[in-house]
C-alpha cells in the first residue's frame, strides 16, 4: 500500500513538471521500431528517465494488444491527453505501418534501431526459444505473411525472405530471416529518404551511450540528461559464438548490416562490430 502511495505521488509530481515544462500541452509522438532484440527496450528505458517523456511500452494496454499497437485513432486520443513534450511508443511488430505513423502524424519522428545479425539471433534463441523466430517465417511462407494482413509489407521484403526459405531451415537460419525482413523495411519503405527517420545501430548506442543518446535527444528535441546513459554496457556485443548459417543467407545478411552501417556517419560505422 506505501508502495502504490508513493508511485500514485510520483505520478502526479511529474504530472505537475509536465504542465509546467510543457504548458502548451503539445507533445510529439516518438515511434521506435526495428527488429526485436536490437536495444529498443533499453533505449526507450533509458530515455524515460526524463519526465518530460510518456512511455507506452509494447505490453502497456491502453496502446497495445497481444504485443501489437492498437488502432491509430486510440494512439491518437493518448497523445491528445498528453502533457509531456514526447509520447513514446515502441511498435516493433508494426514496423511495416511506420509509413502510416508519418502520414497520420505529421509531427511525429522515428528511430529505427538496428544490431548486428549474429546477436540478434543468439539473443532471440537464448530469449524465445528455438522454434520462436522459426515458426514465425515458416507461417510467413504458408499463409502469405497473413500476421501482416492490417499492414502487408512490401513485395521486396517478402520476395527476399521467399526466396531464402526451405524447408530444412535451422533455428539459427530462421532467425536470420526474421532479422533480414525487419532491417529491410528501412530500405523498402524508403525510411532512409525521410528527414523524420533516424537510424540508430546498438553497438554504437553502447559504446558511446553520452554522444548517442545526446544525437537521439537533438532529433526529437528532448533536453539531454546524463542519467540517460547510466547502465548501459558493451557486455552484450559478441558475447557468444557467430551462430552458423546457409553460405547465402550469410551473405544477404552481410549485405544488409553493410548497407545499414553505411548510411550512418564515418565515425559511427562499426561494420565489424
Amino acid at each position: 500500500m506505501t508502495k502504490f502511495r508513493f508511485l500514485r505521488g510520483r505520478g502526479i509530481r511529474k504530472k505537475l513538471w509536465q504542465l509546467i515544462r510543457n504548458p502548451r500541452g503539445k507533445t510529439r509522438p516518438v515511434f521506435v521500431i526495428g527488429c526485436g532484440r536490437s536495444g529498443t527496450s533499453m533505449l526507450i528505458f533509458q530515455l524515460a528517465k526524463s519526465w518530460d517523456i510518456d512511455l507506452y511500452n509494447e505490453n502497456h494496454p491502453k496502446a497495445f494488444q497481444n504485443w501489437r499497437l492498437r488502432q491509430l485513432s486510440d494512439i491518437e486520443r493518448l497523445i491528445k491527453q498528453s502533457s509531456a513534450k514526447i509520447t513514446l511508443f515502441k511498435p516493433i511488430l508494426n514496423t511495416p505501418q511506420t509509413p502510416e505513423f508519418l502520414a497520420r502524424f505529421p509531427d511525429s519522428k522515428i528511430i529505427f534501431c538496428f544490431r548486428n545479425y549474429s546477436d540478434v539471433i543468439n539473443s532471440s534463441i537464448k530469449r524465445f526459444g528455438l522454434m520462436n523466430r522459426l515458426g514465425h517465417v515458416n507461417s510467413w511462407k504458408e499463409d502469405d505473411f497473413s500476421e501482416f494482413s492490417m499492414y502487408p509489407p512490401p513485395e521486396n521484403t517478402k520476395q527476399a525472405i521467399l526466396n531464402n526459405w526451405s524447408d530444412k531451415l535451422s533455428p539459427e537460419e530462421g532467425a536470420a530471416l526474421y532479422w533480414l525482413f525487419y532491417n529491410r523495411l528501412y530500405f523498402d519503405l524508403n525510411l532512409d529518404k525521410v528527414q523524420r527517420v533516424l537510424l540508430v545501430q546498438y553497438e554504437t548506442l553502447v559504446s558511446q551511450p553520452e554522444d548517442e543518446i545526446k544525437r537521439i535527444c537533438r532529433f526529437i528535441d528532448l533536453k539531454y540528461d546524463p542519467k540517460m546513459g547510466d547502465g548501459i554496457f558493451t557486455s552484450s556485443v559478441r558475447r557468444e559464438p557467430v551462430p552458423s548459417l546457409d553460405p547465402g543467407i550469410k551473405v544477404i545478411c552481410d549485405h544488409l548490416w553493410d548497407n545499414l552501417c553505411d548510411q550512418l556517419d564515418g565515425n559511427r560505422i562499426l561494420k565489424n562490430a
